[in-house]
């Protein structure tokens, strides 16, 4: 058999069966939300259904008699719904439906009567119900975030082993505690982040224990293109907005001071220009010798991709937003839309990346990514190379030791002709691989 190495070669390796078939690490995803897509598949998912639908998809679920109700998946054009549409169902009970971009969100009154949401009130829309960005967190920390995370897990953990993943960068540590993370003796390897709300949230985890087995930061800077709160240079084409700036410079720098000093990674969500902007302008003046990743980096300035490699920022893509973006780009951005998703570029540069799903955002789907890239001039090594081994360089797991028990096996070298795998092996466990 010939097996994939870390320096991108198969090495042929003689075995008993005399297997000619090509064996890679199993994938890894670089950035998703794992207990959170745990929630998604043990719930109904809103994605692509009308209001009719979800009102269906209410009544199934208040069957069982919850004492609170999140769903996930809404978005437009399919649904827009509201505080209204909300209470003809149900008032009794607090009620969020999630975007499915996870950065907007719709209340009822319940929830209203509640919550305190004072301080937050930019963030609301008490009308129609709309709450967004840190807004959304208060009906987390009121209520809870998850339905039984050890369930979630369960699910989760099968789900992607089934796929061909094997690693996974996650981040679902805000609104729980790392005791509530049942990480211990699992089969996926999980690198998890500790996601904060601004410094002193930072300073109070790092004092009560939350970087004890975890040593990377997460922090949001803005939203999302489809709730127009990803934060723009210029106002969004469509709207009388440049989206939401969660954190200053001056804030900002503190937080990579700390992780430089700590030597933790800082993963920065940052989807917009204007979001990215503050990054780079914090890293001119910190200069870190870390290594810090920007999570999607969506909308990049040419200006942008120059100090991006000069600090050697690693960026974080997910190549499936190319596809789910593709109607709301342009009106969105108007003629800067030739500036999103520059994979080619950032390829011809050298910058290094990885590519992830986002998920619940975004379904897994490893394999779809080479194929994906390869219509924007990636290869298809490069592509799996950065699935099978470029994260090593933040998590240290590594892949070339676990490759005996768990690991894909493709009838013939994927670089030359693509094609999905054949079977995953896990710890001698034999299954045919189906995509999903």
């Amino acid at each position: 058999m010939y097996i994939l190495k870390k320096d991108g070669n198969f090495i042929f390796r003689s075995t008993s069966t005399n297997s000619k078939g090509f064996i890679t690490p199993l994938a890894t995803d670089a950035h998703l939300h794992f207990i959170a897509l745990g929630e998604k598949l043990n719930s109904i998912d809103l994605e692509f259904k009308n209001l009719s639908e979800i009102k269906e998809a209410i009544l199934l679920k208040l069957k069982e008699k919850p004492s609170k109700l999140i769903m996930r998946g809404w978005a437009e054009p399919d649904a827009e719904p509201t505080k209204k549409f909300l209470d003809e169902i149900n008032s009794e009970i607090p009620i969020m439906l999630v975007r499915r971009c996870g950065h907007i969100a719709v209340i009822n009154s319940k929830t209203f009567e509640e919550l305190n949401f004072e301080g937050f009130e930019k963030y609301i829309n008490f009308d129609t119900g709309r709450i967004v960005e840190s807004s959304i967190h208060l009906f987390y920390e009121k209520f809870g975030v998850y339905t039984d995370i050890q369930k979630n897990f369960e699910k989760v953990e099968n789900y992607m082993l089934d796929l061909g993943y094997g690693f996974v960068h996650s981040d679902d540590l805000h609104g729980i505690k790392p005791e509530n993370l049942p990480y211990e003796n699992t089969r996926i390897k999980v690198f998890e982040k500790v996601a904060i709300e601004n410094y002193d949230d930072l300073v109070f985890k790092f004092n009560n224990g939350y970087f004890n087995n975890f040593n990377s930061v997460k922090m949001f800077l803005d939203g999302s293109f489809g709730g127009r709160t990803a934060y723009l240079k210029e106002k969004y084409s469509d709207a009388d907005t440049k989206g939401e700036l969660l954190w200053s410079e001056e804030n900002l720098e503190k937080v990579l001071r700390f992780c430089e000093k700590n030597k933790f990674h800082l993963a920065m969500h940052a989807i917009g220009d204007g979001a990215l902007d503050v990054i780079l302008n914090v890293f001119e003046k910190v200069k870190p010798i870390l290594t810090h990743r920007v999570i999607h980096a969506a909308l990049i300035q040419d200006y942008q991709l120059d100090i991006i490699q000069k600090h050697k920022l690693i960026l974080d893509m997910q190549p499936t937003f190319i596809k789910s973006d593709i109607h709301i780009l342009n009106k969105r951005l108007g003629d800067r839309e030739k500036y999103s998703y520059r994979f080619k570029e950032i390829s011809d540069r050298k910058i290094p990346y990885f590519i992830s799903s986002d998920a619940p955002i975004e379904r897994v789907c490893w394999w779809e990514y080479p194929e994906i890239l390869a219509g924007h001039g990636i290869s298809y090594k490069e592509s799996l190379m950065k699935l099978f081994y470029a994260p090593e360089e933040i998590d240290s797991f590594s892949r070339e030791s676990s490759i005996e028990e768990y690991h894909l096996q493709y009838k013939n070298n994927p670089f030359e002709n693509y094609e999905y795998p054949e079977k995953i092996f896990i710890k001698g466990n034999e299954k045919i691989f189906q995509s999903k």
